[in-house]
Parts: structure tokens; sequence; C-alpha cells
């Protein structure tokens, strides 16, 4: 295969894998709480931070990571894929209240999405087609206008500047524990690595959420039963969140990166594990909906984004990130490889397991307050905590000083 076809294969491949029903609703849900602004701390750390893993690994970095931090890795490719199919279930195509998918003879067109998006994530090369798919839907969406940004979202809301911090530090380091990105890592040389994280990410991903920044107006009329598009444009919406979710699944599963392809009886356990999920959802007491000011989906959501705001990226802060800069050789290109090169290498010690764990516990209820009860300046302190939680972890050693302690 030519390199420039590679390099677009394997870009197609992650960006489609990262579009997640975070970067196709969480945009939503944060532009009608801070505007355009709300987008734009969204996607502009998340393109940043995701494209920029291609260049911070080096050769041999992502293979030393993936075997220090295996069961980091498993937790983050569970939580992902459950968090997936439980929008299905609670938003795509729920059982109670409004969804995404308009009127409910359109389930079974959205089942044949989730099936084509299934069989499109079963080899690499075919991520050009699943984004291709994706991006006809936003062209055919657009081509019939009526979707834009309203002007009354344009104005931005001062929480924004307390969010912008947290969704800096989640979307820089949450990328060290996505397997499909190791697998993309360690398939690539350095080169290669570096043009297909950056197109993937800077060109194809990007294009994706623009779409989502499109449609975020008519998706929070939709979820309000006031419904102001057309049928059909309605479910190639649809059809664009239906094929990502089933894609992002099925690569995860069928990942070779940690633990392997996940067989028949793991599916079929995360499966059942989303379906008790959405069932618990609406189990929710409305007491909940009245304090909160959000319905119980959205309070599960947002409980969701608390392993990519908090838990995941503390993870990497106090297990991976190495204290100084690898006492070794710099690489071909005469850049020492300054982080994940020395502790990020070995599993984390009980005591490091131990701080973060109770650095977790401490910043939750701060977090809790600045995503649920949507006291943003709570989230100041919270991610304080997690920062100044380093000084209580052992600092990287050189190379050659041997085994951890």
């Amino acid at each position: 295969m030519p390199a420039w076809l590679d390099v677009l294969c394997w870009a197609a491949y992650l960006a489609c894998s990262w579009t997640w029903c975070i970067g196709m609703f969480l945009p939503v849900l944060l532009i009608r709480d801070y505007g355009i602004m709300g987008w734009v701390v969204f996607a502009v750390p998340n393109v940043l931070g995701a494209a920029a893993m291609g260049w911070v690994l080096r050769d041999s970095t992502s293979e030393r990571i993936v075997r220090a931090h295996g069961p980091a890795i498993e937790t983050f490719r569970v939580v992902t894929v459950v968090f997936q199919l439980w929008f299905v279930m609670a938003y795509l195509a729920p059982p109670i209240g409004g969804g995404l998918a308009g009127a409910s003879d359109n389930r079974g067109v959205i089942l044949v999405v989730l099936a084509i998006g299934l069989l499109l994530g079963l080899r690499y090369r075919l991520g050009v087609l699943a984004w291709f798919l994706s991006i006809s839907c936003a062209a055919f969406v657009l081509a019939r206008g009526g979707i834009s940004v309203p002007a009354a979202q344009l104005a931005s809301h001062p929480g924004v500047l307390w969010l912008a911090p947290v969704c800096a530090f989640g979307f820089a380091l949450c990328p060290y524990l996505d397997p499909t990105f190791h697998q993309a890592r360690q398939s690539l040389s350095a080169g290669r690595a570096g043009a297909a994280f950056a197109l993937g990410f800077g060109v194809l991903f990007l294009a994706m959420i623009a779409f989502t920044l499109q449609y975020a107006e008519w998706a929070l009329a939709a979820l309000g039963g006031r419904a102001n598009l057309s049928s059909i444009i309605a479910l190639a919406i649809a059809a664009h969140i239906a094929l990502q979710l089933m894609y992002t699944c099925t690569v995860h599963a069928r990942s070779r990166i940690g633990r392997g392809p996940w067989p028949p009886a793991r599916i079929a356990f995360v499966m059942l594990l989303a379906a008790a999920v959405a069932w618990g959802t609406w189990l929710i007491p409305d007491r909940l909906a009245a304090s909160t000011g959000m319905e119980a989906r959205e309070a599960v959501y947002r409980c969701f984004m608390a392993f990519y705001g908090l838990v995941f990226p503390a993870y990497v802060w106090l297990c991976m990130v190495s204290g100084r800069p690898y006492a070794g050789t710099s690489d071909g290109a005469g850049i020492p490889p300054a982080v994940f090169a020395d502790d990020g290498h070995h599993a984390p010690s009980p005591r490091t397991l131990r701080v973060f764990f109770l650095t977790v516990g401490i910043a939750a209820p701060f977090f809790w307050m600045g995503f649920i009860e949507r006291e943003e300046i709570w989230l100041a302190p919270g991610l304080g905590i997690v920062l100044l939680a380093r000084m209580f972890v052992a600092t990287g050693r050189s190379s050659t000083s041997g085994p951890p302690r």
C-alpha cells in the first residue's frame, strides 16, 4: 500500500474511533449552557490533545505503556463501549421520552445503520468509508438547509472560563489510555504516525465535530419534543450518530491492544452492563431532576463524563506521566521523550495507586458541583487537588536507576 494511502486509512480510523457520543453530543449541551464558546473550549483541546499523541509517543514507547498500564487501558475500553451502548438506548432509540432518531418508524433504519457501523469497524481500512458516509450525511443535511448556529447562542456564559482548564486537562491526557490510539501508533513509523494523527484529528475529526455544532439547535429541540426539521434530515443526523457509535464500539472490542479482541462472553457482559445502566437511568427519581435542573439521562451522561474529565486523566497524570525528562538517548530527531519515559513505563506502585484513588475521592465532590449542580467555579479547586497530588507521587528516575522501589 502506498505510504500516503496507509496514512489516510489510519487517519480515518483514528477520527472515527474518537467520534463518540462525546463529540457528537457533549457540544450540544455545552452550546446550550455556554454559547458558542462552549464548542470552542471543547474542540480546541480535543483536537490538539488527540493529535499530539502521534508526536509525543516515540518508537516502542506505546508498547511499554500498554504493558505497564494494561488494567487501566482495559478499564478505559470497557467504560467507553458501555458509554456508547448506553447512549444508543438512552438517547438514540429510548424506550421512554424523546430521542434523536425522530419518529418511531425510523427505529428499523437506525438498527440497519448500527449494523453497518459494526461491519465497517472490522478492518481499519474501512474507516475511510465510515468517515465518508458520515460526511455524506453532513453534506446532505447542510444542502437541505435550515441548520445553523442560532444568534441567541453566540453569547458566552462566564462559567466557560472555569470549564476550559478541565477540558484541556481531560483531552490532553485521556488519549494515552485509548487502545485504538495505541494500535494506530504501534502500526506506524514515527513519521507516518505524526502525519496520521495530525490529519485524523486536525482535519477529519474536526469536520465531524463541526457537524455537531451545526445540528446542536435541532438536537435540543428534538429532545424537548419540538422537532423542527423534516424527518429525512433528522434521520440523516441520527444515521451519522448511529454509524459512529457502532464503529467506535467495534474497533474498541476488536483492538489487539492489552488483552486483545474481546471474546463473545465479554462482549455479552459489556452489553448487559450497558442495558443495566440504561434500565437504571429510568428509575432515577424525579426529585434529582428537580434539584439539578436536568433530566435523569443527562445526569447519567454527565456522570459518565466524570471518567474522562477526572478519573482517567488523573490516572495518566499521577501514574503514567514521568516526573522528569528521560535520562537515556534522544530519538532520531534529537528530541528526548520528556514524558511517559521513565516511571510511566512501570506499573504504578501501591502507594501511587492509593494517592490516585484518594485524589479522585477528594476531588469528586468538587466535580459534582461543577458538572451536575453546574456551579462551575467549583471545578477550579477540584482540578487543583488533582494537579497538586503529584507532590505525593515519587518523581521519575533515570533509565539507569533500575526498577522502581
